[in-house]
């Protein structure tokens, strides 16, 4: 959070939270997209990205009046946006790449899979295994469509079948130094089909339902197919 000078009951340097009439808004991180911010339901969101707002950093700068031209955005809604966001500052709020944040959280995933010692994620890409690069990739494609404004829209079936395959890609990875050339070439094949099928459906319409179920087929199909990379050869 932003730092406020002395004066408004807090000590140099203490964060004062912002409050909407007497409640405290408290966020542990800076949000990424419209969806983090407190209160603002998906019909609100959807409303600002079709207005072009989806700039936290412009969005907490943006003049209230120009924010009431947005359809069913009350005052009250907008100066509780802006106060939300005026929490943190505008270095913090500014863009930064999904597959960056998606790549952090693989590695911390795998980092407690494989234990104390595992390398970080930078290590992990100059790890002779090919087959923990790909899964910590397919790992980083998961999280980038959860990590997206539209996947509260995603059908249960989809969030489901994106958790199994993470959850494949792990196993994987850690299973890795025990697998044969054989099953490491078939996994590290299957896991760049799902990575490529992710990385097309992150860069397309994901609210699309029929987008949605097509992905949910590939990935299904492909997550039974991991699945067989790790029996006896």
């Amino acid at each position: 959070m932003s730092r406020r000078p002395n004066g408004n009951g807090a000590e140099d340097g203490q964060a004062i939270a912002p409050t909407v009439d007497g409640e405290e808004l408290i966020s542990a991180a800076p949000p990424r997209a419209l969806s983090d911010i407190p209160g603002l339901g998906p019909i609100r969101v959807r409303a600002l990205q079709k207005a072009g707002w989806t700039d936290l950093s412009a969005l907490r700068s943006a003049d209230v009046n120009t924010l009431l031209t947005v359809p069913g955005l009350s005052e009250i809604k907008a100066r509780h946006i802006q106060q939300y966001l005026a929490s943190f500052t505008p270095d913090e709020l500014s863009p930064r790449p999904p597959l960056e944040d998606a790549m952090q959280l693989g590695g911390a995933i795998l980092s407690r899979a494989l234990g104390p010692d595992a390398p970080v994620v930078g290590e992990l890409a100059a790890a002779p295994s090919q087959l923990v690069q790909r899964a910590t990739r397919a790992m980083g494609e998961v999280v980038t469509a959860l990590l997206s404004p539209d996947a509260p829209q995603f059908r249960s079936r989809l969030l489901r079948i994106l958790g199994q395959l993470a959850q494949a890609a792990e196993s994987l990875a850690t299973d890795a130094p025990h697998l044969s050339d054989e099953q490491r070439s078939r996994a590290i094949r299957r896991l760049r089909r799902a990575g490529k099928a992710l990385s097309e459906f992150n860069d397309s319409a994901m609210s699309d339902r029929k987008a949605q179920g097509r992905l949910a087929d590939v990935l299904e199909e492909l997550i039974g197919k991991l699945a067989e990379c790790r029996l006896s050869s």
